[in-house]
């Protein structure tokens, strides 16, 4: 079983804004899981295959597209300049690969392999680490390339960029032309999308002008702040509860100021912790904050409500036990079944079958009444 947490690379700074890279989001990710091999092995050759690097990193498993971006990847050149600017050294991304009856064999040249394995020193001073975990969330590969730009400059000031310079690491030099289409298609929705998931920081940018054009762009960095709740009177218990559930970038992409606040004055604080609590282990896209941690306060109290019933029951005659565990039970299935809903519906729509079939998926999950039948439904759609 893949643990994904485990999916770093500590990427060499001069592989992060190179110039000709093929951009599509399979090709991104594919490249750096297959530095994350070659660096976990240590070694410079390698035979993959690549169902591997498919599940890996749940992408749609095109053969194809895959052969095609490792052969791009032997002619992508990466060039070293000295002090004085003057070429100093150059390799390609790639030295070779060659189908075999095991897979892919793959092969870096000697430098990424060097610059793979260096020392924790060198890491510290010349590496980013890049999670693929964090990664595999963007639908835009934009939003990938100003991710690890973003990433490079972590700790210090983001570099003020030509508009040239960002046209080429993003290879749009000859698809946006015009300033305002590159704004549009590249530089707006790669940053939403980025400040969506990112935990720690917000990201916007600042336009220079030369004459009447944009001809710089400067990216500015702002610290989230993650506990956004105004009411004084909140427990401490309650707002480290907040703070940690946020860690899970799930919840924090999906968190609500004021969902929690009117939470706040329906239900009792302990429950709220409790639910945030099991909310932290959460996997998968949130639609709604407000509608996820209700149904978790639900299941809390119904849990709680069961327990002081058991303590009552042998009071009662015994049709009547069977009528209070039989309701409790329904509404706990209400509970569990709208929270399975939820997954399986993000599920369908993330799973790339035709628009038709999803559509079809999902008038059959909304019709769905008990666990039962949504089982079914999981069974047939191969969940």
């Amino acid at each position: 079983m893949i643990n994904f947490n485990d999916l770093i690379v500590h990427k060499p700074n001069h592989l992060i804004e190179i110039v000709g890279n093929p951009i599509s989001t399979m090709g991104l990710l594919t490249y750096n899981y297959l530095l994350h091999k070659f660096q976990k092995e240590k070694t410079d050759k390698l035979t993959l295959s690549p169902n591997e690097i498919f599940k890996s990193l749940e992408i749609s498993d095109k053969y194809e597209d895959l052969y095609e971006y490792l052969d791009s990847l032997l002619s992508i050149k990466v060039r070293s300049l000295d002090k004085k600017g003057k070429l100093w050294s150059g390799f390609n991304l790639l030295s070779s690969f060659e189908k075999t009856e095991n897979g892919i064999f793959i092969q870096i040249p000697e430098p990424i392999f060097k610059a793979l394995c260096g020392n924790e020193k060198e890491k510290t001073l010349y590496y980013t680490t890049i999670k693929l975990l964090e990664q595999r969330v963007y639908r835009c590969s934009y939003t990938i390339i100003f991710y690890e730009l973003f990433k490079k400059y972590e700790k210090i000031n983001i570099p003020l960029y030509e508009l040239e310079t960002l046209k080429n690491i993003t290879g749009t030099q000859n698809k946006y032309k015009i300033y305002y289409d590159f704004k549009k298609r590249v530089l707006t929705p790669a940053l939403k999308e980025l400040n969506q998931f990112d935990q720690n920081f917000d990201y916007s940018f600042d336009e220079e002008y030369l004459g009447r054009k944009v001809n710089k762009i400067k990216f500015k960095r702002t610290s989230k702040n993650i506990i956004e709740i105004s009411d004084s009177q909140i427990s401490n218990k309650l707002l480290k509860a907040i703070e940690k559930s946020r860690k899970n970038r799930f919840i924090n992409s999906s968190y609500s100021q004021k969902a929690m606040e009117k939470l706040l004055q329906k239900y009792d604080e302990t429950d709220i912790i409790k639910a945030l609590g099991e909310l932290y282990k959460y996997n998968l896209e949130i639609r709604s904050f407000s509608k996820i941690l209700t149904a978790k306060i639900e299941d809390i109290k119904n849990s709680n409500l069961t327990k002081i019933k058991e303590k009552t029951i042998p009071i009662l005659d015994q049709k009547e036990k069977q009528t209070l565990i039989k309701d409790d039970f329904i509404e706990q299935e209400k509970s569990i079944l709208d929270i399975e809903k939820e997954k399986i519906s993000i599920l369908i729509k993330n799973s790339g079958l035709p628009t038709n079939k999803r559509i079809n998926l999902m008038i059959k999950l909304s019709e769905i009444k008990n666990l039962e039948e949504l089982e079914k439904l999981k069974k047939f759609i191969n969940f």
